[in-house]
């Protein structure tokens, strides 16, 4: 009896260490304003991504930046915090928002990376549909000039994104989630800094100016040898079922 209740103590005990070390992460990995409330704005007010607000460009030339949105464009105004982060495409290609996060913990390692962002269809602006990317490496971007008040972010290996999966109602947001487990085919990226890219994107001859909203970007990692430690413990309990 006392080898039946040691063994299930510790199975219990292995899937509790792998829920637990989750849990104790809930922060996640850093992110430079992940809700896009700097500047802070008036309601209605917008303004175009600033150095030191965390996001950098991709493909759309800077056209991007932070929106507090009135309730007659969201009923429910922002999902988190005042603002949100709005972005058009580039000219020809898919463009918006990209950040190389520079927490020493927001490196690619031999972990399952869970990134969750809120994604919104702006009534007032033609829905072209977004993209939700995460990578590994590319280059921040450097100081603006001009009316854009930011640099571009190049480079990066995609490694893995929602393209455009949910359906998203005029005037409302749903949360894009996108899971990435790692790949020893990537073993050559392990310790390269994680990338977010948030993209509006681009179809050829709309008119307009389409435009895709995001808020609340959150980046959370999962420590894949726990998960294995637990799976292992299930398979014992199979075996000893036999």
């Amino acid at each position: 009896m006392l080898k039946h209740t040691v063994f299930w103590a510790a199975v219990a005990g292995l899937a509790v260490v792998a829920l637990a070390v989750p849990a104790a992460n809930a922060g996640g990995i850093p992110v430079d304003n992940p809700g896009f409330e700097y500047p802070v704005l008036a309601d209605d007010d917008y303004d175009y991504s600033m150095d030191d607000e965390g996001w950098g460009y991709y493909n759309n030339g800077g056209d991007l930046g932070p929106y507090n949105p009135p309730t007659t464009e969201y009923p429910g105004e922002a999902p988190e915090g005042q603002n949100v982060g709005w972005t058009n495409p580039g000219s020809d290609a898919d463009g918006g928002f990209a950040q190389v996060l520079t927490d020493p913990s927001a490196t690619l390692a031999d972990m399952t990376y869970v990134l969750t962002v809120d994604v919104g269809n702006i009534p007032s602006y033609p829905w072209n549909g977004y993209a939700v990317q995460l990578l590994a490496g590319g280059t921040p971007h450097t100081p603006g000039t001009g009316g854009d008040y930011t640099g571009p972010v190049t480079g990066g290996t995609l490694l893995a994104e929602d393209y455009n999966t949910l359906t998203i109602a005029d005037g409302t947001f749903e949360t894009s989630t996108v899971t990435y487990a790692y790949n020893p085919a990537h073993s050559a990226l392990l310790g390269e800094p994680l990338q977010i890219r948030l993209l509006c994107l681009y179809k050829e001859g709309v008119s307009g100016y389409p435009e895709v909203d995001f808020d609340n970007v959150q980046l959370t990692p999962e420590p894949a040898t726990l998960s294995m430690l637990a799976l292992g413990g299930l398979a014992l309990l199979r075996r000893r079922r036999k």
